[in-house]
């Protein structure tokens, strides 16, 4: 992820070479915020034009049952279909869990794929975040090299707990990130939007330096030729003042710590979001691709008890942590969001992907919950062109193995880049992180 929390101060001479560029992790030795605008500048040079779509991607930590959530099961026995019932939706013979009611009203706004499938029952399993299990470039960050930033905005934001923050981090989201294509195509983050207060130390400067003084043209400059002298004139600094200059924009403006700010909102679309993490977090997603930002990802929680979506039954509450918590706020966050998106004619430029990292397993264990189960489970795309109110696949009678098209992650992987505007045929640079696999046509009428 990229490191922009680096504090500096100035001294009598004024703000020194080694301050311009350590500031947000501007180091010339190194990935920098600089390096990243510089090579996404190259990239969408290489490329043809870009989309101007959005993604953002919500993950739903620890792998939300399918059966109580977009697949229930309403003609089996009661060791498979569970305590809950079905709900009827917009959409003729559609049917998706009672404990969503709100979601079950606006079906004909986003798509279910019911035939997910893999083999890895670990949270370790990258597979819904990268296409591969093997593999830790996300899809964010895939998108930030192919298609750069937009608009002065970080095009990759994480929301959500990290490492070294202090939260319980066992998820694979936690694992994946810029991978081998580094740092620079990494997130930003951003621990809790839900305060009174968001902290954002990865775009601050220091209480004694304002923007104004920092941005004085002559003490870049002549920061920039002194460096230059000591790396003997090296080309790739001769280069990079263009691409600092618009990473010390981007680090002083106005407008990025708008986007971050759920203080300009009014108080009665933030209560229509939820008063909860999930819900203020969808809430800042919309902000930032309506500043600009590409791709944000949410993370839900973490993966512990009462948190997440792992629901085995032996950490209590169990299978009611579904009904008292998960998808409730799930329910009402989604749908504020994807109603608010709609509201703002922005649905349609803005892929919206909800997925963990597997389903759960069709026979209720002896705790009186379920266990994990890749290999058959659901996901959810809305947004970005797609056609509302389509199901694409079937899971079997007991919700146990696709019954009809299944789908893997690699397809699912290349839907989300083929949405996002990125020639999954043709475009040889993302042959790496699809291999041969095709988007799901019925989603994307390819």
């Amino acid at each position: 992820m990229w490191n922009f929390g680096r504090t500096f101060s100035s001294n009598c001479q004024g703000v020194t070479r080694r301050d311009v560029f350590q500031v947000g992790g501007l180091n010339l030795l190194g990935l920098s915020l600089a390096e990243s605008l510089r090579r996404g500048a190259v990239q969408a040079a290489e490329q043809k034009p870009v989309s101007d779509r959005s993604c953002v991607f919500i993950w739903l930590n620890g792998g939300p049952s399918h059966f109580e959530t977009f697949d229930p099961k309403p003609d089996t026995d009661d060791t498979v279909r569970g305590p809950y019932g079905c709900i009827n939706t917009p959409v003729a013979g559609v049917q998706i869990s009672e404990l969503l009611p709100m979601l079950a009203q606006r079906m004909e706004k986003y798509s279910v794929i019911r035939s997910m499938t893999h083999k890895n029952t670990s949270h370790g399993s990258t597979a819904m975040l990268t296409g591969f299990d093997n593999k830790l470039e996300a899809f964010g960050a895939v998108v930030t090299r192919l298609q750069g930033a937009q608009r002065a905005m970080p095009p990759y934001v994480h929301v959500g707990s990290t490492p070294g923050d202090g939260s319980q981090v066992t998820s694979n989201i936690d694992r994946v990130g810029g991978g081998s294509l580094g740092s620079a195509y990494g997130p930003i983050s951003v621990r809790d939007p839900s305060g009174k207060k968001v902290e954002l130390p990865n775009f601050s400067l220091s209480a004694d330096i304002t923007a104004d003084r920092f941005q004085q043209r002559q003490a870049l400059l002549d920061a920039v030729d002194q460096s230059r002298r000591e790396l003997d004139q090296s080309p790739s600094v001769e280069r990079m003042e263009t691409y600092y200059r618009r990473a010390i924009e981007m680090l002083t403006s106005t407008r990025v710590r708008d986007a971050f700010d759920l203080n300009r909102e009014k108080a009665t679309l933030r209560m229509r979001y939820g008063a909860n993490f999930f819900g203020q977090a969808c809430l800042m997603a919309r902000r930032l691709v309506e500043a600009g930002t590409r791709y944000v990802q949410i993370k839900w929680y973490d993966v512990v008890a009462f948190d997440a979506w792992d629901c085995h039954g032996a950490e209590l509450p169990g299978m009611m942590r579904m009904e008292q918590q998960l998808c409730p706020r799930l329910d009402q966050g989604l749908a504020a969001f994807i109603d608010d998106l709609d509201d703002r004619g922005m649905l349609d430029s803005t892929l919206v992907v909800v997925a963990g990292e597997f389903g759960r397993t069709p026979k209720i264990n002896k705790s009186g919950a379920r266990d994990h189960w890749p290999h058959c489970f659901s996901a959810l795309m809305a947004g970005g062109g797609i056609p509302g109110g389509t199901i694409v696949g079937a899971s079997d009678r007991k919700g146990a193995y696709p019954a009809r098209r299944p789908v893997s992650p690699t397809e699912f992987a290349a839907t989300i880049y083929n949405i996002l505007g990125i020639d999954t045929t043709n475009d040889a640079r993302i042959r790496p992180y699809i291999n041969n696999a095709l988007p799901v046509g019925e989603l994307t009428g390819a």
